[in-house]
């Protein structure tokens, strides 16, 4: 985690709109580029294009978050959304080959997130893909705070191995891997509602 300090995403934000803010700037990218990432390769763009339209939204963000207006009925992963997708249309339509790669891109499934009623669909996208991402820096963050055998467990029980085996392979007692279980769950659980009410 960049900065304990961050409180609330509502601070963040807040601290944001001072834009040459290099520590505020810092947490948001920490934060944030990956997910933009992941939105987008989730929409079908290459690596090297999800990459390059992360850049460009980026720096739409660094431009436009000082004047954002935080409204606590609306969620700013919406406008993230919306931000992320608008700057991907106009970087292919920026492209050389346009008409080509355009063409291409409508007869595949992922242009459906692109048609002009499709924000809903990228919406619903963006937040299955937050819920995973979420959960994966909860874990990261669990990490230096919890013993490695615990997370072993865990993984192990949610890659679909039984608790038998995970007894067996790693030389623990069967009950312990379920108070591993239950443990490293309660602590997960609270550290996503910690991260969600900063961030989400």
């Amino acid at each position: 985690m960049k900065n304990e300090s961050l409180n609330t995403r509502f601070t963040l934000l807040q601290r944001l709109s001072n834009q040459y803010d290099e520590d505020s700037w810092e947490d948001f990218v920490h934060y944030y580029e990956k997910y933009i990432f992941m939105v987008c390769l989730g929409c079908g763009f290459s690596h090297h294009d999800s990459k390059e339209i992360v850049q460009l939204v980026m720096l739409k963000l660094w431009k436009k978050l000082p004047d954002f207006n935080y409204d606590k009925n609306k969620r700013f992963r919406s406008w993230l959304c919306r931000v992320t997708r608008n700057t991907a249309l106009d970087y292919f339509r920026q492209q050389q080959r346009q008409e080509k790669y355009l063409q291409k891109a409508f007869e595949s499934e992922h242009w459906a997130y692109y048609r002009e009623d499709s924000l809903p669909e990228m919406e619903a996208m963006a937040e299955r893909e937050w819920q995973n991402y979420i959960v994966n820096i909860a874990l990261e963050n669990l990490r230096s705070k919890i013993s490695d055998k615990m997370v072993e467990v865990f993984l192990a029980l949610e890659a679909g191995q039984s608790a038998t085996d995970i007894a067996e392979d790693m030389d623990l007692p069967r009950n312990t891997v379920y108070v591993y279980q239950k443990r490293m769950q309660a602590k997960l659980s609270e550290e996503v509602r910690r991260l969600s009410a900063d961030l989400s």
